[in-house]
């Protein structure tokens, strides 16, 4: 039987800011310019690239709002889980 690991991704202006509830930027999501955080995440495009390479597939997309002026994506991908 194939098995599957799976990633969640949390996606805000074109930036890949969580993965399974980890944040990935290189600034910390608490620095006090929070622009500068975001723009230190990952842009998605480039993300799935990397991910892509690694074995991951997108296999659904969700979108809601967040607030009036903010859509949050989320991407959830898999890949095959190797036998132990």
């Amino acid at each position: 039987m194939v098995q599957y690991e799976y990633g969640v991704c949390q996606a805000q202006q074109s930036r890949v800011t969580f993965v399974n509830g980890q944040w990935v930027g290189q600034v910390p999501p608490t620095d006090p310019d929070s622009q500068r955080a975001l723009s230190s995440c990952p842009e998605v495009w480039s993300y799935l690239n990397q991910a892509g390479a690694e074995g991951w597939e997108l296999v659904a997309v969700t979108s809601r709002l967040q607030d009036e002026n903010q859509i949050v994506d989320q991407l959830y991908l898999r890949r095959r889980r190797n036998a132990d």
